[in-house]
């Protein structure tokens, strides 16, 4: 992780404005880190972000369990998904109004589940249909459906693509044709800017911020509160519990024309050979029994190393989808970008329904992963005569 560059600030009391209230700090660091924005950080204080003046997030516990037990497959019929509660998430934008998801964690994995409406299974993207004017087949118009997890990265993270912020993130993407398969999803890395870029392969989309708003980024590293972690896998992490984080609040300003570029790529791509996560399939030939139905356009490679980290499964039944994901706590690979489930985390969900841009996508708002304590396994639990 980078280390926060800003390190010079004053004590003083703070005010500042926010959707119209007045949210107000006594005696905390501030940095203007340029003319428009204002960051703040704020080391080891009680105060947790309110309705109304900031952006608050959903809870979403993970249970342990000493044994997973899960297949995944979709259906998550297994006794320990009972054993964890399902949160629902209010989704905005796109078609999908709700999610509802939960989680489990072992000593080595956690696994997260997410299940949301949708009318049709479309398990085909592009694929080959005969066109009788033309007389040859071309791509079709039915999009897989399709999930993105966005886990904060190493930088001011914010659950929503078009924010208007610029950050990383650590993406988990299901996809029911291309990746579904071979029961994996692609972890991926992202970038989002402020702006347009100097090069591509960034698209161009309006930002969706059109009020003040403030955003909190929870931060491991800086000062007295780090901790050195060892994991199973032997590797050492700074990491501080929760309640100790550092935190930085950045305001950002309205700006009704201001656009974000965006882009994504299987984790790795930037040190390594680009990864190809599928293969495109020639057109069948155009016999009689060919021209009726459909055919593939694209056939899933099964992903090794960073952008092969991620199992994932996807079940449709009575109009709801249901995905359960699985990966290691920490990765092998151990990349920055890869978020180590060590403590607390934010993510966000984005559900694609027919569409593949991201602003047509539905997106939930902040959710907190949160490690619930282990608890003993029933057997062991010790009874007490209160009486005695």
């Amino acid at each position: 992780m980078n280390k926060l560059t800003h390190t010079t600030g004053v004590a003083l009391a703070l005010v500042a404005c926010s959707m119209g209230s007045e949210v107000a700090w006594a005696e905390v660091e501030h940095v203007q880190i340029n003319e428009k924005n204002l960051l703040v950080k704020v080391k080891n204080d009680s105060w947790e972000p309110m309705t109304g003046n900031f952006e608050n997030g959903l809870i979403i516990p993970a249970t342990w369990v000493a044994q997973a037990g899960i297949t995944l497959d979709g259906k998550a019929v297994e006794p320990n998904w009972g054993k964890t509660e399902e949160i629902s998430v209010p989704l905005n934008y796109g078609d999908a109004r709700n999610a509802y998801v939960q989680a489990l964690y072992t000593d080595d994995d956690v696994y997260i589940k997410v299940r949301w409406r949708d009318d049709t299974e479309d398990r085909q993207h592009h694929p080959w249909v005969w066109n009788e004017e033309v007389q040859e087949f071309v791509a079709g118009n039915q999009v897989e459906d399709s999930l993105i997890l966005s886990f904060e990265a190493h930088c001011e993270w914010t659950p929503s693509f078009l924010s208007g912020y610029g950050f990383d993130f650590d993406g988990w993407q299901w996809l029911a044709a291309r990746s579904d398969p071979l029961g994996q999803a692609v972890d991926i890395e992202g970038n989002v800017k402020t702006g347009y870029p100097r090069k591509p392969p960034y698209e161009i989309y309006n930002s969706r911020n059109t009020e003040q708003l403030w955003n909190v980024k929870f931060i491991d590293y800086g000062d007295d509160s780090l901790r050195i972690v060892q994991t199973a896998q032997g590797k050492e992490f700074m990491h501080a519990p929760w309640y100790e984080l550092d935190r930085i609040y950045l305001l950002q300003p309205v700006d009704d024309s201001a656009t974000t570029s965006f882009r994504m790529w299987p984790d790795g791509n930037i040190l390594r050979p680009k990864t190809k996560v599928v293969e495109t399939l020639e057109p069948p030939p155009a016999t009689v029994e060919n021209k009726v139905g459909t055919h593939p356009q694209f056939k899933p490679l099964e992903l090794t190393g960073n952008a092969g980290e991620v199992k994932a499964k996807g079940h449709w039944e009575n109009g709801y989808w249901t995905v359960e994901f699985q990966r290691a706590l920490v990765t092998p690979i151990g990349k920055q970008d890869d978020m180590y489930f060590i403590r607390l985390t934010q993510f966000s969900i984005h559900t694609f329904d027919h569409v593949e841009k991201i602003d047509k996508a539905s997106e939930s708002g902040r959710l907190f992963l949160q490690f619930m304590e282990k608890q003993p396994p029933e057997s062991t639990l010790t009874l007490v005569d209160a009486g005695k």
